[in-house]
């Protein structure tokens, strides 16, 4: 259970080979490449011949189907049938070993699926874009629909000008007014649409200068159409059109929700080429000549031997292979964690904060039943974890969950776990305590015991980060930090508790002395201590002693935080406290008050369980993350990336992940 030791391996292969030792290295997966030049300078003469693989094209050709299978899906994903999402949990992504989808994607026609599938989708594409223009052109249409002449043969006068256009409806009293003046303009209101009013105009040529005065301030619009048919025919043959292409439409839509086969294949091509793509990608960090190929990368250290001999099978002894181990204080060594099936569960808490650099520890092994104890202590109902446990069991045993997905029902199952023990020490169940049953704390009198009991537990978690930092350091053989830096401040504070507990009569008053003695020894330890790496007098020395002590304030906000375990817990039983009063001043109202009583004690509790989940994730966060990392975990390491593309449309070697 700690972080995996990494090999760097140099390798040596013949350039004829490249290809299928890429594939068998997917198949392999536990592989990440490193720039060859790290190994070798290539920029001497003598490595002239050495050169990087050419690759654009073929990425570019790779990235190009991957972008058609990506359209596809999309198109057809429209149209067909969607499973419900208790069916879709059930069923899950579809399982594929890495052969079983090679061998899969091989039984198609790329080409012709593609094409047939787009010509479909370019065809459904022009008909919505037409029946758009045509519904368009209708609603211009029907606030003229009652024009008795074409537009064709409005274009067509000699002598008089007519148009059709439309004016601002908080202008058209005063148009109207103004149009009136001028002698030869006859002017129809014909129909209203959102704010403008559509109107009809015919005028004598001759007096056009006169009208276009008055035209230029009305903010008239002139609808510029065509056709020899009246608007009202228009209408009729625009509805005939898009009747006949709506028909059109539907059939291709039907085409579409049948492609549930072809819909499978193109999300089956898109892994495929998305793996291909990966592939091609890491040939950007080789160097190869017309003969050979220079291969450099990391290797777990416990898969040394399978990779040897998978090179081996490709190359047979056609190649040169060498291992070494990395620095450990490296940063750019890939970090891969390797914990049992109960720890593992925890690992997203680590990677969300940052994974541990290569010469730090694994802290996941040791916060993780930190987390779960926090989690319960916060959420704390015996009910609630009843609940959490079914339902993330039978999620496991029905649900065909991505690996991902897995590890975090997981995770809320031993969550479940620690909810119901903590449940039953405070007696908590469904927010009601059941009288004959044994609980350790009661919330409702004993408050100040579980608020005494939540700090104690903070000391603890606090004590155990500096002891973890203690042994990083002498890990490190840096035996004076660990004294100044860890040591001074269990004296210090040690020291400080005792005198405050003795002061307050909770420990004999013998303590007072010692613990005096203790605070002053810690202080002038966390002094030197603080000073001793500064640059610099007396002066700054002393500064930074100075602000090393005023580091105690940080403490007292750290105790305080735990009182959160107390705070959370109390509220969620509150809570649930509160809807059963409620639902038991409605039980006694008869079969509707029954009824009712229930359904607030479902909804409720579920919003309450929802609740109290969702605060205690949150809250046991903040106290691993800032109280006990702070103590000793910097994390900024790199996660090891295995030879293969993220899957997205399947299980991907599923058993291997899992």
């Amino acid at each position: 259970m700690a972080i995996v030791k990494m090999k760097k391996f140099h390798l040596l292969v013949l350039d004829s080979n490249r290809e299928k030792l890429l594939r068998e290295l997917q198949l392999f997966r536990n592989v990440q490449f490193d720039d060859v030049r790290s190994i070798e300078n290539f920029e001497d003469e003598s490595m002239a011949r050495f050169k990087r693989p050419d690759i654009d094209d073929k990425v570019a050709e790779i990235e190009d189907k991957i972008s058609q299978c990506s359209s596809i899906i999309d198109l057809v994903s429209k149209y067909t049938p969607t499973v419900s999402t208790f069916r879709g949990l059930i069923d899950g992504l579809p399982n594929y070993t890495f052969e079983q989808m090679e061998e899969e994607v091989g039984k198609f026609d790329f080409e012709k699926e593609y094409n047939d599938i787009k010509a479909l989708g370019d065809e459904l594409s022009k008909i919505e874009s037409s029946i758009s223009k045509k519904r368009s052109l209708m609603d211009e249409l029907k606030p003229i629909s009652q024009l008795d002449v074409s537009f064709d043969e409005m274009s067509n006068l000699s002598r008089f000008v007519s148009f059709v256009g439309t004016i601002p409806n908080k202008v058209y009293s005063k148009f109207s007014e103004d149009i009136s003046k001028v002698e030869g303009v006859y002017l129809e209101r014909l129909g209203i649409f959102k704010d403008d009013i559509y109107v009809f105009m015919i005028y004598d040529k001759r007096v056009e200068q006169d009208l276009n005065e008055v035209l230029r301030d009305s903010n008239l619009n002139k609808i510029k159409l065509e056709g020899d048919l009246l608007p009202k025919d228009k209408i009729e043959l625009l509805k005939e059109e898009i009747g006949t292409l709506d028909s059109r439409k539907r059939e291709i839509i039907n085409v579409l929700s049948e492609k549930n086969e072809s819909l499978d294949y193109f999300k089956l091509k898109y892994e495929y080429l998305g793996n291909l793509r990966v592939r091609e990608l890491a040939k950007k960090e080789f160097m190869v000549t017309s003969s050979v190929c220079v291969i450099s990368g990391y290797c777990p250290d416990f898969d040394v031997d399978r990779l040897e001999k998978t090179v081996s099978n490709i190359s047979g002894s056609e190649f040169v292979m060498e291992f070494e181990d990395v620095d450990k204080d490296s940063e750019d060594v890939p970090i891969m964690l390797k914990n049992n099936k109960l720890v593992k569960a925890f690992e997203n808490v680590t990677s969300t904060y940052a994974l541990p650099k290569y010469n730090e520890i694994d802290p996941t092994p040791l916060y993780a039943p930190i987390y779960a104890l926090f989690f319960g202590m916060m959420s704390a109902d015996f009910g609630y974890g009843v609940i959490l446990l079914l339902v993330t069991t039978l999620g496991l045993r029905i649900c065909n969950f991505t690996p991902s997905m897995r590890q975090n029902v997981k995770f809320f199952q031993l969550i479940g776990v620690s909810t119901m023990l903590w449940g039953f020490l405070y007696g908590s169940y469904f927010g009601k305590s059941i009288p004959g049953v044994w609980q350790l704390f009661d919330m409702s009198t004993q408050f100040m015991n579980i608020l005494i009991m939540s700090i104690a537990m903070g000391g603890i978690h606090l004590f155990y980060g500096l002891g973890i930092k203690a042994y990083m350091l002498a890990r490190d053989g840096r035996y004076a930090d660990m004294f100044f830096d860890v040591i001074a401040w269990y004296i210090s504070l040690i020291s400080i508790i005792s005198l405050l507990l003795s002061l307050a009569n909770v420990l004999p008053s013998s303590f007072k002395a010692v613990s005096t003695y203790g605070m002053y020894a810690g202080l002038l330890l966390l002094l030197i201590g603080g000073g001793r790496g500064s640059e610099g007098g007396i002066f700054k020395k002393f500064a930074a002693g100075m602000y090393n002590i005023y580091g105690i304030s940080g403490y007292v906000g750290d105790f305080v935080s735990y009182s959160r375990l107390m705070a959370l817990g109390m509220a969620g039983g509150y809570i649930s406290f509160s809807v059963n009063m409620i639902a038991g001043m409605l039980w006694g109202s008869g079969i509707i008050g029954i009824i009712g009583a229930i359904i607030v004690l479902v909804i409720f509790h579920l919003f309450n369980l929802f609740l109290s989940c969702l605060g205690a994730y949150v809250h046991s966060l903040r106290l691993i993350y800032v109280e006990f990392f702070g103590k000793f975990y910097e994390g900024g390491g790199k996660g090891f990336k295995v030879f293969r593309n993220k899957a997205k449309f399947i299980n991907l070697d599923r058993e291997f992940e899992d």
